[in-house]
């Protein structure tokens, strides 16, 4: 199950997860969305805050964005 999923099963919503883990509500959304990875730090701090293991969220990178240098 994808994070949206994972979320929804628990009724949480992005803020819920905010006040719990620190991570920022806007940089949950781009983890969500698939545009971030996730550090293992924060996979664990959301996993734990949904009451999952952090391998049953499926954390796949949905776009990639290059920079140019």
């Amino acid at each position: 199950m994808d994070l949206v999923e994972a979320r929804a099963k628990r009724r949480k919503t992005q803020w819920d997860l905010r006040r719990v883990t620190g991570i920022h509500q806007s940089k949950i959304s781009l983890i969500e969305r698939g545009y971030v990875d996730a550090s293992e730090e924060e996979k664990k701090k959301i996993a734990a805050a949904l009451e999952f293991s952090v391998a049953e969220i499926d954390w796949e990178i949905k776009l990639s964005v290059k920079v140019a240098s």
